[in-house]
């Protein structure tokens, strides 16, 4: 089943607010846009500084999408960010299984092991199945695990020698032991999303740490808002626009038909 998906997770990825879904894409589908993650559930440390992300996401072929990540602290009255560009990150998504009537897809996620200083990690198995009601109305229902561990660089101490190697010493590291102790999809996870004519919808979800709901819409087909409220403390919202670079568009589409 391929669906030109609407909503993304914090990092970009095909999802609902926190967590991944396994949904299909078409071919060549491009999507980029921001989300705003507020200061009590902030990745690079909680209760410090909110968070901006940056993201672009593109199915590239068949089954494989990439995801380019730059998340930003944002300065405050209270604390100044004192951080270079920010945490640059790059994940891959490859489906294993697509969608049938009798099963659902299943897909992998994983950050490739080259960043130095992440803090959205995300290496997870997730499934996803729809189920149609009428032609108004779908629901959309994803489960997953995060793994525990990450593979990266282990390289020294300082950025010199971290970047002199690019390809040696990677490690296995336990992200309940690395720098940034937010535990981002590490154990089962799940959610669902109440599509209205693909349009709109309702969701919730559980991040494996908070139960969020939120809402999304979609506006001229191809720009989508949406927010979230986070354990029933504090919203994070955030939008994207998508379109497919494999289609043409309407006026050269016409002109090659004639």
């Amino acid at each position: 089943m391929v669906q030109g998906v609407a909503q993304t997770n914090l990092s970009g990825k095909p999802g609902l607010m926190y967590i991944p879904s396994a949904v299909a894409l078409e071919d060549g589908s491009f999507r980029f846009g921001y989300n705003y993650n507020p200061i009590h559930y902030g990745m690079r440390g909680r209760n410090k500084n909110p968070e901006r992300v940056w993201f672009a996401h593109l199915a590239i072929l068949p089954r494989l999408e990439i995801t380019a990540t730059l998340l930003q602290m944002i300065d405050t009255k209270i604390r100044d960010v004192r951080e270079g560009i920010g945490d640059r990150s790059m994940d891959v998504r490859y489906l294993l299984l697509k969608e049938t009537k009798k099963r659902p897809s299943v897909a992998v996620v994983m950050t490739v092991p080259f960043t130095i200083d992440g803090a959205l990690l995300t290496h997870v198995v997730v499934a996803t199945k729809n189920f149609t009601f009428n032609p108004t109305l779908s629901l959309e229902v994803s489960a997953g695990y995060g793994s525990p561990y990450f593979v990266y660089r282990n390289n020294g101490e300082l950025a010199t020698d971290l970047n002199s190697t690019f390809l040696n010493n990677f490690a296995v590291q336990k992200k309940s032991e690395w720098r940034f102790k937010n535990n981002y999809l590490v154990g089962p996870f799940g959610g669902a999303v109440l599509h209205f004519r693909k349009q709109a919808g309702l969701m919730v979800e559980y991040d494996s740490q908070n139960i969020n709901v939120g809402a999304y819409a979609t506006l001229f087909k191809r720009w989508t808002v949406q927010a979230g409220w986070l354990n029933g403390d504090q919203f994070m919202f955030g939008t994207s626009f998508g379109v497919n670079l494999l289609k043409l568009p309407r006026q050269l589409r016409k002109e090659s038909e004639k």
